[in-house]
């Protein structure tokens, strides 16, 4: 259990909050690919870390991620046109590139070279895996692209897919980590579940509600051991990953290989 101020300090993501700063250092899962399927597509909105943002394709197929409100006069550029090599801004026509380089002002005079002096907030943007990845901190600090070992298969040897849970991070990564909620929470669709169905482990987590946990550091985490009764002389064992800032490793069970896990991405 956490007090109020530790919450706070856990929960909060913004940009000047310490969890922030630190999500910040790391690649982030923004969207996925299929999100932005060709050039010059629609923008989409995405939210990550307390900031509201724009991604988008252009006409080069280059990945853009800005501040969603422009730097004229606010108006969403969820609402603009992506078209050659730029996002649009409705209201005025300002149109910045990728980087945030504002790149036309219809509305200026022909000489005018205010939009040279305009910088709308940008973050770069790579495709790896089925998942638009960013990177929001400092670029001095950007650090090498997560390889991840489903982030590195084929398309055909991976599903990635994308929900919005509306809690906190901390709590649904929590919830990924904690084996002992198993036996009680999904203890009536085990058997119904096709990822889960026929195996022998599902008696022992119904059996055994009191599993003891063993924790180890891992170079990049946790190792979580949840272990449960199976017999008088064998434990029923499940090992789960945590690994920073995010990600947790759900087991697979029985003879079922594919490996699951979450991106917890505030």
């Amino acid at each position: 259990m956490l007090t109020q101020d530790q919450n706070t300090l856990l929960v909060q993501t913004g940009p000047d909050t310490p969890m922030g700063r630190l999500f910040r250092r790391y690649w982030i899962p923004a969207l996925l690919a299929e999100e932005l399927p060709e050039p010059d597509c629609a923008p989409v909105r995405v939210k990550l870390l307390g900031e509201q943002l724009i991604a988008f394709r252009d006409t080069q197929g280059r990945l853009g991620l800005l501040d969603e409100f422009c730097s004229h006069r606010t108006a969403s550029l969820y609402f603009g046109r992506n078209e050659d090599c730029g996002l649009r801004c409705a209201y005025h026509g300002w149109k910045y590139d990728v980087e945030g380089n504002c790149v036309d002002m219809p509305s200026e005079p022909e000489d005018s070279k205010f939009k040279s002096r305009i910088k709308q907030k940008a973050y770069p943007c790579v495709e790896r895996g089925g998942v638009i990845w960013t990177y929001m901190g400092p670029p001095e600090l950007k650090p090498e692209l997560p390889e991840l070992e489903w982030a590195m298969l084929g398309d055909g040897h991976r599903f990635v897919s994308k929900r919005l849970q509306e809690t906190n991070y901390l709590q649904a990564m929590e919830g990924g980590i904690d084996s002992s909620h198993v036996s009680f929470a999904h203890r009536f669709n085990l058997d119904d579940d096709p990822m889960h169905s026929g195996t022998e482990g599902n008696k022992y987590l119904k059996a055994d509600t009191r599993p003891k946990f063993e924790v180890a550091e891992s170079n990049g985490g946790l190792v979580i051991g949840a272990r449960r009764n199976a017999s008088e002389e064998e434990y029923y064992w499940r090992i789960t990953q945590w690994i920073m800032p995010w990600y947790t490793i759900i087991p697979p069970f029985g003879t079922h290989n594919p490996l699951g896990g979450h991106a917890w991405v505030p």
